[in-house]
């Protein structure tokens, strides 16, 4: 075998690698493990309404005691509908999971992204 062959052979496996084992969306306080991965995340929600239209959907916790939160901003909040009925049940938020301020979170901007479990 050439080196171009091998070389797209060792690509593909280290891809594959990569890839999530499972479909099972990470518990809410595992998220930190996976910061720059997407993922999807399941927890039980709470939910802040700020006077400048953003939302924080916060996983098994509040504020700086929650493992992970979900962040919409006021210029995505007019997707997401009924976003109030979601306070205290079993969701999933997907997408990249990055920080803000040192705590993991998943910046969403499309309602595909959060779903009810």
């Amino acid at each position: 075998m050439t080196n171009a062959p091998k070389q797209v052979l060792l690509s593909l496996a280290l891809l594959l690698a990569a890839w999530p084992a499972s479909a099972e969306p990470l518990a809410a306080r595992d998220a930190f493990r996976h910061v720059g991965e997407t993922a999807q995340v399941r927890g039980r929600a709470t939910l802040t309404f700020m006077p400048s239209g953003e939302v924080y959907i916060d996983l098994d916790g509040r504020g700086d005691n929650g493992p992970i939160t979900g962040y919409i901003s006021r210029w995505n909040r007019s997707k997401f509908q009924n976003l109030s009925s979601l306070d205290g049940k079993m969701i999933e938020l997907s997408g990249q999971i990055g920080t803000f301020r040192f705590q993991p979170e998943i910046f969403l901007q499309d309602p595909a992204q959060l779903k009810v479990r």
